[in-house]
């Protein structure tokens, strides 16, 4: 059987949070797990990044980890129990720590008073309870309620025509960033809440002071960062189009239209992008998913996005291995009706490249045109396989590199097998020592032509500029 190109990721949680959840998880096809660190506490993440490293070696498997910091994410204080806003009535948003009723809610957020107008929108626990400013007073914030219903403690508020002063990179998220560099050692982070290119530059600078080299992923849920996604592109490795925050900060009839500007753009850019939140959402209660939600998931697929994400399915669901296999049976069967072949772009739509973008698609012209069995990438920081991958080849796409970092960050490129290899010097020995770990993994066999791709001793990581041709068993 062909291997699934998408990659699947997994969020731990309750449900999933035993040694024997995870082996299961592994098994079942997952390719990244996600810890999502607004949740649990750090000796909780660090037991289990043992787990999922110890499982993927057993089963000789490569499955990366992807911390996802909390971000500065604003919320309601305690709340008085049965607590309900109606419609019409008003209601007093204030910073503060105190007990909220229907007349006044605390929030954590100090500067509120300071970022809102008169006329802007207040949306509680994902947009089901809508507010508008009437009034400020002083630190108090009076708004009409426009949406009711009950209200509980420490539910999500959102700003959608608001620009807020709040520090991108919380105390909290500085901290769990030097456990996870230091403990945990991701081969991705995740950062939530993005709403500049400068904000995803601190985190990368952070991680450089914590001793990482983890790259990281934007996760595009604010109104702001719609407003500043080519800065926050080029400044991420990675995109994941969180649909749960971006449907109520824009409305959810703009996200499908959002979701595929994004996934696109990552395409050209060669970011890799996954695509998370309610996809398969009610496998958190029931064994299969509605239909709307198979198209969800298949349409990303169609998209060509790298990845699809599990999130409450996986970490608190009812159903989390079943919601696992289906992701696997929608993806095998949504790629079995894409013809990869008539799939890669001309550089010229994609615009002008420089010279290592031409290479990479010249190789994947030249594997079409030939039909080999391979494109083979012998990379160290997987750049030149991630620059491959964006022109979604129909081949196999194999990197090979002798740095586990590399091997296990790429598990969440689109249709990339990586492989552990050995350190070599010139390019004719990595390409060698490519060809013999490829082959020694079972993923070649002798008379197989293939593509090798790579970049001469010396040269910038990424900067893939050879190109040849061979048959394994007949190379010299």
């Amino acid at each position: 059987m062909a291997a699934r190109r998408t990659k699947i990721v997994a969020t731990l949680g309750p449900a999933t949070s035993s040694e024997e959840n995870i082996a299961k998880l592994v098994r079942a096809g997952v390719d990244v797990t996600r810890f999502n660190f607004s949740h649990g506490d750090q000796n909780m993440h660090l037991k289990n990044a043992k787990v999922v490293r110890d499982t993927a070696r057993e089963l000789g498997r490569n499955v990366a980890i992807l911390q996802d910091i909390q971000g500065p994410k604003i919320r309601t204080g305690e709340v008085e129990g049965g607590t309900e806003l109606v419609a019409g009535n008003r209601v007093t948003i204030a910073a503060g720590d105190f007990l909220g009723d229907a007349s006044r809610l605390a929030t954590s957020y100090d500067a509120l008073a300071e970022d809102v107008r008169p006329g802007h929108r207040l949306l509680i626990d994902d947009g089901l309870i809508g507010l508008r400013v009437e009034s400020i007073e002083g630190t108090d914030v009076v708004c009409e309620v426009l949406e009711g219903g009950p209200v509980s403690s420490h539910k999500g508020l959102n700003f959608p025509d608001s620009n807020l002063s709040i520090k991108g990179l919380t105390p909290k998220d500085v901290e769990d960033l030097r456990f996870g560099m230091e403990e945990v050692q991701p081969d991705w982070v995740a950062v939530s809440f993005v709403r500049t290119g400068d904000e995803v530059r601190e985190v990368k600078e952070r991680i450089k002071e914590f001793g990482g080299n983890a790259p990281v992923i934007s996760k595009i849920e604010k109104h702001e960062a719609i407003e500043n996604i080519e800065d926050i592109m080029n400044a991420s490795d990675g995109i994941m189009v969180a649909r749960g925050d971006l449907a109520v900060e824009l409305s959810a009839e703009r996200v499908p239209i959002e979701q595929k500007r994004m996934v696109a753009r990552c395409r050209r850019l060669g970011k890799p992008v996954i695509v998370a939140t309610q996809m398969l959402d009610s496998m958190i209660r029931n064994p299969r998913p509605t239909r709307a939600e198979v198209s969800d998931v298949a349409n990303a697929i169609f998209d060509r996005a790298d990845a699809v994400m599990l999130s409450g399915e996986t970490a608190v669901g009812r159903y989390p291995m079943q919601s696992v296999q289906e992701m696997e049976r929608i993806c095998r069967a949504a790629e079995g009706a894409i013809n990869y072949g008539r799939d890669i772009p001309s550089s010229a739509s994609w615009g002008r490249g420089d010279r290592y973008d031409a290479v990479t698609h010249a190789a994947c012209e030249l594997a079409e045109d030939l039909e080999t069995e391979a494109i083979l990438t012998s990379t160290q920081t997987g750049l030149s396989c991630i620059r491959v991958a964006r022109f979604r080849p129909p081949n196999k796409i194999l990197a090979i590199s002798p740095i586990e970092h590399t091997v296990r960050m790429l598990a969440l490129v689109w249709g990339v097998t990586s492989i552990l290899g050995e350190q070599a010097g010139s390019l004719e020995d990595r390409f060698a020592g490519a060809i013999r770990a490829a082959r020694d993994a079972g993923h070649l066999q002798d008379g197989d032509e293939v593509i090798l791709t790579g970049g001469t001793a010396g040269s910038v990581p990424g900067s893939t500029n050879v190109v040849e041709v061979v048959t394994v068993g007949e190379e010299t």
